[in-house]
């Protein structure tokens, strides 16, 4: 495992560099630039920002960790100046993704893995259902169950509620399903006393 240290300055030119690694490597790159530059690509590898600063000729520090064996893209780009960095190389090793599910996206690239796994809340919705289920669009990503349903989760928040979520694998939504059992007598609920209301947060892996 070895650490690679790297600088550049982009506060007047784009600059470009080259640096093979292994997978089990990490790449820091420290930039004279001005502001913080946002990460415009990021193929194959992870790149996360230290020192950000929002202030002209500044010093901002990414470190770059790689996900699997193959080419690699980083560019950042310095808006002020419309500036890049761009720095290539190819991934070598082996990859030790631990044990257990690993999600792939459609370039090869694990979406979710047992060592990056972390789910990010984004979203969340509430109110009081209409008596029967129903078809929750409101309040929901547009990308919810994309690429794959797997990378989403819906969870009840609501104690005691008449309702549950069925996620399915529709985009853009899920199902607010109501726990009743209609054969003639509608008032028959499974929760006894159970409310109506419902607060569902929504995950991504």
């Amino acid at each position: 495992m070895t650490t690679y240290n790297l600088s550049a300055n982009t506060r007047s030119s784009n600059v470009s560099q080259t640096q093979n690694v292994d997978t089990a490597d990490t790449v820091v790159v420290t930039l004279s630039t001005h502001y913080t530059p946002t990460v415009q690509t990021a193929t194959n590898a992870t790149v996360a920002a230290s020192g950000t600063s929002s202030s002209s000729n500044s010093t901002v520090t990414y470190t770059i960790t790689f996900n699997s064996t193959g080419a690699y893209t980083v560019v950042l780009y310095q808006s002020y100046g419309a500036k890049t960095y761009t720095l290539t190389g190819n991934v070598t090793g082996t990859v030790n993704y631990g044990h257990g599910l690993i999600l792939f996206d459609a370039s090869g690239n694990p979406r979710m893995s047992p060592l990056k796994r972390q789910p990010r809340i984004v979203g969340s919705t509430s109110g009081t259902g209409p008596g029967y289920s129903f078809t929750q669009t409101a309040g929901v990503p547009s990308d919810f169950n994309s690429p794959s349903p797997a990378e989403w989760a819906v969870v009840q928040l609501e104690s005691g509620s008449n309702y549950f979520i069925e996620q399915g694998t529709t985009v853009g939504q899920f199902t607010i399903a109501r726990a009743d059992v209609r054969f003639g007598n509608s008032s028959y609920q499974t929760l006894s006393n159970g409310l109506e209301t419902y607060k569902i947060l929504i995950l991504r892996y």
